[in-house]
């Protein structure tokens, strides 16, 4: 009876993990909370299956147990430190015991779920034609003044996308830059010279960049052309074109000044009083906070999701490197996080949580960039979408930025659905490579072999 419904179950496992992993793109554009349940019901179902299988081979994974170190230290910064324990500590430690998920479900994508290739198929057409929507809402909203639910443009001239607050240029540019590369070498294959090529490819990232400029948001059209500079780098093909995009950047914000000036003045006159008055500014500020915080607490933090816990405790209403305020800003500086991403790891888990943070994103990096420069045996689509994730990792975690949370919803699940599908790839070479040397190589493959009753 065991032996039967143990590889039952497995199917039952592989076909619920393929639905999530399809549904995850959807829903990360809409009704999140749907997506957040796809991302833990993948964290748990691949854990399920790794038990059942009794495969754990792909912990020792050099993309894999960087992320469990970090994850052990932020458990061991976030234990209550008093007695009795206060509700922030509690708090506290729930939200570090859960921060694993997310890259457990990035890892189950990777060897489990896009390890079929219909799967993998599906989902970046998924990831295609929701860039095509965020898109098609913008444009919509930047001709006609709203979208296709009646909301206008924010108060300060941003577009909104499919949403009623100004939070779409971030997901549409780590969407767009897979899915433009993707989409660019496709056309590109119909045609034979290495101009044209570069033509088409240009083609597909101008819309991106132009809708970017629209949209009015500094950060993400400046990390776009940086993602964009890093695929160049990895794809000469892609160096003409990202020059071109480069160069016609300045041209598209001057006209942004005529089709619509408050957007302009949020792209360029804001961030041009920002960037001289950067210690004054909001960002600034918050900069500052976490700067004390991190002072005072340089070993081990103050546990998950410090900043919005301790902000507004008295011991931290101090000038700090700035010196312009005497309370550094108050309580009016204390927002749900650092808007950075080692910032917010050092407030949470101290230098060393920041150091442990670095090399895991530093690991990714590492198995992405072999992987986009792997480009023997691979058509030009699936060279372009390799490379294509790859910037798109370089440009979520750029760390002179200001960011999201690392583990929000839905721009999280948007970042760690794109490192799944690029790990994924990984994985795919290490079958390439050793399908048959150690342990490495056959757990690699145990988790998406279909089961056998």
């Amino acid at each position: 009876m065991g032996f039967v419904a143990k590889p039952t179950l497995l199917r039952i496992l592989d076909r619920l993990g393929a639905l999530a992993t399809l549904l995850l793109p959807l829903f990360l554009v809409h009704w999140r909370g749907i997506a957040e349940g796809c991302l833990d019901g993948l964290a748990v179902g691949f854990l399920l299956r790794s038990a059942l299988t009794r495969d754990w081979s792909w912990c020792r994974q050099g993309f894999v147990w960087p992320a469990l170190v970090w994850w052990g230290w932020l458990l061991l910064c976030s234990l209550p430190r008093q007695l009795p324990v206060p509700a922030e500590a509690t708090a506290s430690l729930t939200q570090a015991l859960l921060a694993i998920r997310f890259p457990l479900a990035a890892f189950a994508l990777a060897f489990w779920t896009l390890q079929k290739s219909w799967t993998r198929t599906r989902c970046r057409r998924l990831i295609v034609a929701c860039v095509l929507y965020l898109g098609g809402q913008m444009l919509l909203q930047a001709v006609t003044g709203h979208n296709l639910f009646g909301n206008p443009r924010f108060g300060d001239g941003t577009l909104t996308g499919p949403y009623d607050k100004p939070r779409v240029s971030a997901p549409f540019a780590l969407l767009g830059l897979p899915a433009a590369l993707f989409v660019g070498a496709l056309l590109g294959e119909r045609v034979k010279r290495s101009w044209q090529k570069a033509l088409v490819t240009g083609a597909t990232l101008l819309p991106v960049l132009g809708l970017l400029v629209l949209a009015g948001q500094r950060m993400s059209l400046a990390t776009f052309l940086l993602g964009t500079g890093v695929c160049a780098l990895v794809l000469p093909s892609l160096r003409r074109p990202s020059l071109a995009l480069l160069v016609v950047s300045p041209a598209l914000i001057g006209m942004l000044a005529f089709a619509s000036p408050e957007a302009f003045g949020h792209l360029v006159t804001k961030t041009q009083t920002q960037l001289a008055h950067f210690a004054s500014s909001p960002y600034g500020q918050i900069y500052n906070r976490a700067a004390v915080m991190i002072e005072a607490h340089p070993a081990m933090g103050l546990g998950d999701d410090a900043f919005r816990h301790y902000c507004r405790s008295e011991e931290f209403l101090r000038p700090g490197p700035s010196h312009l305020q005497p309370d550094g800003g108050g309580v009016s500086v204390c927002v749900q996080h650092t808007h950075n991403h080692v910032l917010e790891a050092a407030t949470n888990s101290g230098f060393p949580g920041a150091a442990l943070f670095v090399v895991m994103i530093g690991s990714w990096w590492l198995a992405l960039g072999r992987t986009a420069r792997r480009q023997v045996a691979l058509c030009a689509a699936h060279i372009g979408w390799r490379v294509g994730l790859f910037g798109a990792a370089v440009l979520h975690e750029w760390p002179l930025s200001s960011q999201s949370a690392f583990l929000n919803m839905s721009l999280g699940g948007i970042a760690f659905l794109l490192l799944g599908a690029g790990l994924a790839e990984a994985v795919r070479d290490l079958k390439a490579d050793r399908p048959d040397d150690g342990e490495t190589a056959r757990g690699a493959l145990t988790l998406s072999q279909p089961p056998h009753g």
